[in-house]
């Protein structure tokens, strides 16, 4: 059997949800609040470097004195700590003035080398590699005359700026993951409050209902969506015991129906079986009365000859000879007669008294087949017993005579057409304490639709003929609940039927 998954529950899936959906929206605050501060710290340096070129510009375009932007450089160097190093170059590349000044004269490296639009300025974030600060690099054009020239490059130290930006996604991120506890922390409470707290009671309540308890009504003020559900609950509890009062009034009435059926059925077969038996009985019986009747016939003729003093010696001999064959006739009868009488006495006795008791199966099976004679002498089928005459079988016989008459009567009425011959089998085998009986017929067989209903109460293929359908449904009842055993039933359609009966061979408890 395949382990159940575990799964997570109503509580831990909200709770889970929401904390998700808080990560999101502060994650997506915090991008949206590092993107306006970038664009408000880009123009702060914009602004700033506007102000530097603008002055750059004036001295450069009044006196075109490379001199004087040195001495520029030097005191926005001196005035600003934050500014790292300042260049100017042309549109070649070539170092005309410098912070530092051994770089003068030098080519501004290819990779780093850029001149901005006239009104645009450029702003680069550089990799931290000489020094241990982030550094941003600000490029604005040199204009001559309203004509881009070159370009003004200043390193800036952008510590403050990145220290400013990492305090507000800290501060941004600390009140975001306090505000999600917060929310997941009371989300928790009033779930477990309005929800969770009578979604249990209404489990327990159901498990009460499930193992057959006493339920009170429920009751809840948490939410009208909660009392809705406790109220549909309580009618399904009361319609649940309304209809479970029903159906037991219904099934002790159907109980009550079906003894009276299989009653029924039970006099019925009994009935058969004395009328049978009564016939069996009366052909012994006549032959009986006829051969008496005939040796008194002669007794008289004999007397009449020994009186008239006539008799000879072969009327004698012939009279001994009359009175051997009518007694023999007389005794062989009688004896027939009385086994017919002691088989269906029994037979009566156990299909009337439902006694458990010990007994032989090979005998037994025989009683019923001799009782079954005068039906089955009006076909053509003969019977076949099978069994070991050691097998003795502790159960109910009564129960077994109703189970093998109802089979037998069911292969006459369904598995023949009149006038066909055919054979019925009934086979007997021991294992252990368990005895299975094969009864099988070489008829018509079944079909699959009529095998999976075989034992349903109240199914036959014969209803306009008189069948009600109950055979079976007792055949099953008798071996599964009065025999305790089990029964199976094998049909291929032209192939005859085969039904397999398990039952269980030990003596009765003692109580």
């Amino acid at each position: 059997m395949p382990l159940k998954k575990k799964r997570m529950s109503l509580q831990k899936r909200i709770i889970l949800l929401v904390t998700s959906v808080t990560v999101v929206m502060l994650s997506t605050m915090i991008a949206f609040d590092t993107i306006s501060i970038n664009q408000s710290i880009r123009q702060a340096y914009v602004s700033q470097i506007s102000g530097i070129t603008l002055a750059i510009n004036g001295r450069y375009e009044e006196s075109r004195s490379i001199q004087d932007v040195q001495q520029i450089f030097d005191y926005i160097q001196y005035k600003n700590a934050r500014v790292l190093d300042m260049k100017l170059y042309n549109k070649e590349g070539r170092i005309l003035a410098a912070s530092n000044r051994t770089v003068v004269g030098q080519t501004v490296n290819a990779m780093m080398f850029k001149i901005p639009n006239q009104d645009q300025t450029i702003v680069d974030r550089l990799p931290m590699e000489k020094s241990n600060k982030p550094v941003v690099r600000l490029i604005a054009p040199l204009q001559e005359d309203g004509t881009v020239v070159g370009a003004v490059e200043i390193i800036f130290d952008s510590s403050e700026e990145t220290a400013l930006l990492n305090n507000r996604r800290s501060l941004i991120f600390v009140v975001g993951i306090s505000d999600a506890i917060l929310l997941s922390v009371l989300l928790w409470i009033i779930l477990r409050k309005i929800v969770l707290r009578p979604l249990k009671r209404l489990r327990e309540a159901a498990i009460i209902v499930k193992q057959g308890g006493e339920l009170p009504k429920l009751e809840f003020y948490a939410s009208p969506e909660i009392e809705d559900v406790s109220n549909a609950f309580n009618d399904m509890v009361h319609n649940l015991e309304v209809r479970y009062q029903e159906l037991q009034d219904a099934l002790k009435t159907l109980q009550r129906t079906q003894d009276k059926l299989i009653q029924s059925e039970k006099m019925g077969a009994l009935g058969g079986l004395v009328a049978g038996v009564a016939h069996e009985i009366n052909t012994p019986l006549g032959i009986g009365v006829t051969a008496v009747s005939y040796l008194d016939d002669k007794a008289k003729h004999f007397q009449n000859l020994f009186e008239s003093g006539k008799m000879k010696k072969s009327d004698l001999e012939h009279f001994l000879s009359i009175v051997q064959e009518s007694n023999a006739m007389v005794q062989t009868n009688l004896e027939r007669a009385s086994s017919l009488v002691r088989s269906f006495k029994q037979i009566s006795v156990d299909q009337s008294m439902e006694m458990r008791r010990m007994f032989q199966l090979s005998e037994y099976l025989q009683g019923i087949i001799l009782s079954l004679k005068p039906t089955l002498k009006k076909t053509k089928l003969r019977v076949h017993v099978e069994c070991a005459d050691a097998i003795m079988l502790c159960t109910y016989p009564g129960a077994l005579s109703q189970i093998v008459t109802n089979l037998v009567m069911n292969s006459l009425n369904h598995a023949y057409s009149s006038e066909e011959e055919g054979n019925l089998i009934l086979r007997a085998e021991e294992y252990e304490d368990r005895v299975t009986l094969y009864y099988s017929d070489d008829g018509k067989g079944m079909s699959q639709d009529v095998l999976e209903h075989i034992f349903d109460p109240f199914f036959t293929t014969s209803r306009g003929k008189g069948g009600t359908g109950l055979g079976m449904n007792i055949v099953y009842n008798l071996v599964t609940q009065t025999l305790g055993g089990t029964i199976s039933c094998y049909s291929v359609v032209g192939q005859g039927s085969l039904f397999q009966i398990e039952i269980p061979n030990k003596e009765e408890e003692d109580r």
